[in-house]
């Protein structure tokens, strides 16, 4: 599944999400009740390997197909990022696809990147180092301030809903 992202104008699709879903006994399983499990039990390395391969696949085949390129984002969970392997996963997926690094997101929480920052700065570095983009997601959760978030190497800075509310 992929959620768009929009220009400012709302009309052009600037960027996607993948988005993993997971279809069971023909209901759809919410990713808060399988990515728990699926980090738990250890799945969590190969499952996230697959999503960025696939997106970075898909990205490739649209514009293989003459659309536009747009920003593919992956969302990275906990112990995929933390447990070592994002990088090799992504310097695979864009190899194998073909993808220029410039067109790939990885989406990291605030919550994972203060869980241990100095992890996060490196895995982080490495991934801009290759020219892939880094977005600090749902920032506003925790409780890190504006002024900490400089040690971070992060490309975008995507705001919680709850600050949006009743905007």
């Amino acid at each position: 599944l992929f959620h768009p992202f929009l220009d400012d104008a709302g009309v052009e699709i600037v960027g996607v999400e993948a988005l993993i879903r997971w279809m069971c006994d023909g209901r759809l399983v919410p990713p808060m009740e399988f990515i728990p499990v699926a980090e738990q039990t250890g799945l969590i390395g190969p499952i996230g390997a697959w999503v960025i391969h696939e997106a970075c696949r898909q990205a490739q085949a649209w514009q293989d197909e003459g659309l536009p390129p747009v920003r593919m984002a992956v969302n990275l969970s906990a112990r995929q990022f933390l447990n070592g392997g994002v990088v090799e996963a992504v310097d695979r997926a864009l190899s194998e696809t073909g993808l220029d690094p410039r067109w790939l997101e990885v989406e990291i929480t605030e919550s994972l990147a203060m869980r241990n920052a100095e992890v996060a700065c490196k895995v982080l570095e490495s991934l801009q180092e290759r020219g892939v983009t880094v977005a600090l997601d749902d920032f506003g959760t925790g409780y890190t301030s504006l002024a900490y978030l400089r040690q971070f190497p992060i490309d975008r800075l995507k705001i919680d809903r709850a600050f949006l509310a009743g905007a």
